[in-house]
């Protein structure tokens, strides 16, 4: 896939839900050192702001029940959050006329992305990760 140049954060954007739907994106996903969490990061579709979101284990929505092995060497075993969530643009600026109750600051788009990108969350992991 290619990469397009970087957009500049469209702050002046309004305040939309909007779904985009399923998108070709870049997003990169790292397990935090503990392994309960991971952050999905990467750029909004709608207003080119960088976004990171958190998905925290047993939270609705993250697809398990148990608790992820996400210590395992290689992506076997880790869960594909960026592909099987639903993202939100959480550039963490509140467009114009976003409204005071939104649950996410940002523009009010959602996507899916069709293909990602995952690094561990520590170095010691990406370096095991390349001896396998």
């Amino acid at each position: 896939m290619t990469e397009l140049p970087a957009a500049p954060h469209d702050a002046e954007l309004p305040y939309a839900e909007i779904s985009l739907g399923e998108l070709p994106l870049v997003f990169t996903q790292r397990v935090a050192p503990d392994g309960r969490t991971v952050s999905v990061a990467g750029v909004c579709p709608r207003c080119a702001g960088g976004t990171v979101s958190e998905y925290a284990y047993g939270m609705p929505g993250a697809g398990t029940k148990a608790p992820w092995p996400f210590r395992s060497r290689g992506s076997e075993g880790v869960p594909d959050v960026v592909g099987s969530e639903v993202l939100f643009c959480e550039c963490g600026h509140p467009h114009p006329s976003m409204p005071p109750d939104a649950v996410f600051v940002g523009c009010g788009a959602d996507w899916r992305v069709r293909t990602a990108l995952t690094h561990p969350a520590d170095p010691a992991q990406r370096a095991g990760d390349a001896a396998s």
